[in-house]
């Protein structure tokens, strides 16, 4: 008998714990930040450009010994 209590104990918080969520996702608004320090290596010619891995790659400085020289 205690542990049919327990599962609806538990049925019980998990679907306030979904409620919950639910009403936070509903009232959640994203407005995405603009950095204060953009990052000075992805503009090119004052316009954002997103640089892709083979870009990134290219000036990659973690090449050991040969970075350095």
């Amino acid at each position: 008998m205690n542990i049919a209590i327990a599962f609806i104990a538990f049925l019980v918080v998990a679907l306030v714990a979904w409620a919950v969520g639910e009403l936070n996702y509903k009232n959640f608004n994203y407005v995405e930040d603009v950095p204060h320090h953009p990052d000075p290596t992805a503009h090119q010619g004052g316009e954002y450009v997103e640089m892709s891995l083979r870009d990134i790659l290219r000036d990659n400085s973690t090449k050991g010994y040969d970075a350095v020289g």
